[in-house]
């Protein structure tokens, strides 16, 4: 059977789409790093990255969903991350080692980190529509489902993953608030912990 050269082509498509975004959401947040989130228009990003305002908006709806698309792929990488853990760990053990992983930061990286970070908690708009996605994502409550094997309206995995991600902002939240030396992983399970839960 002969590749059908229509999905190529959307093929092709979405991942020039997704290259285009990627960097004009690098130039974005070096921009809101240099001057402030609110000192930025998009007028400023569009000149930036080589393209016009009109242009800009066939990539991103608003300015905010640039920053919206960098906290959705972080959310990605933790339900990745989840569902590369071993299949005999409970939901709690699980979530709490994905939450692990994907808030390490290396030294190096910790002073972009923290800066990036920064600024999305200084968007405070952006950051309760972002945690409102957060919470209703079920992403993390399927996969939870799955390893407590629980009915479909079953409430367990959406409390654990709530209750758990609630904890997993807290910790994070408050590394941002400090001066961004230590490593945020310490700070999220340990307000992960606080919670007491067990699989």
């Amino acid at each position: 059977m002969l590749p059908d050269p229509a999905a190529g082509a959307e093929d092709f498509r979405a991942r020039r789409r997704r290259l285009v975004q990627d960097d004009v959401a690098r130039i974005a947040i070096r921009l809101f790093l240099e001057r402030g989130y609110d000192a930025v228009s998009v007028d400023e990003i569009a000149e930036a990255a080589g393209m016009s305002q009109r242009t800009f908006f066939r990539y991103f709806a608003t300015k905010d969903e640039v920053l919206r698309r960098y906290r959705r792929s972080l959310r990605q990488d933790l339900v990745h991350a989840l569902e590369a853990r071993p299949d005999d760990e409970g939901p709690v053990t699980a979530l709490r080692a994905a939450y692990e992983q994907t808030s390490h930061v290396e030294p190096g990286d910790r002073p972009r980190v923290h800066a990036v970070a920064r600024v999305l908690v200084a968007a405070p708009d952006l950051w309760s529509k972002d945690l409102g996605e957060t919470i209703l994502d079920e992403s993390v409550p399927a996969e939870l489902g799955r390893r407590v094997k629980a009915s479909r309206d079953g409430i367990r995995p959406a409390v654990i993953a709530a209750a758990v991600s609630s904890a997993a902002i807290v910790g994070w939240n408050e590394w941002v608030r400090s001066d961004g030396s230590g490593n945020p992983a310490a700070l999220v399970v340990a307000a992960i912990d606080l919670l007491g839960l067990a699989d």
